[in-house]
């Protein structure tokens, strides 16, 4: 009986510790300065939020850094993303915590290449 209680302990302990995990996010780095109009630049800034139901329950929390980076390069519209600012924020609700992630960046586009006749 009681490897049956430390079994069941050690999974509940896994599927919580499962659900703390959030999903990765590379952010791109300009490659090559000379190819951008760097007086043409734009800021730009995107956010996505979670909730964290009874501080147990993450409801679209984990995603929360990958989902603001996907519509920060929506926003960029295919220019070139530069300078990332990443701030959080949270805030206490009745029943959980609010969490978000605000992206700001400058989109820089790219220069047409002049070629020659």
């Amino acid at each position: 009986m009681n490897t049956v209680i430390r079994s069941l302990m050690a999974s509940l302990l896994a599927v919580m510790l499962a659900g703390c995990a959030g999903d990765p996010v590379k952010i791109a780095s300009v490659t090559d300065v000379s190819k951008i109009d760097r007086t043409q630049g734009r800021r730009i800034t995107a956010e996505a939020g979670g909730f964290q139901l009874l501080l147990v329950i993450p409801i679209n929390v984990n995603s929360r850094q990958r989902r603001a980076y996907e519509e920060l390069l929506q926003e960029a519209a295919g220019d070139e993303i530069a300078d990332v600012k990443v701030t959080e924020q949270w805030a206490y609700g009745f029943v959980g915590t609010t969490y978000w992630t605000v992206m700001e960046a400058t989109a820089y586009p790219r220069k047409h290449e002049v070629r020659p006749r």
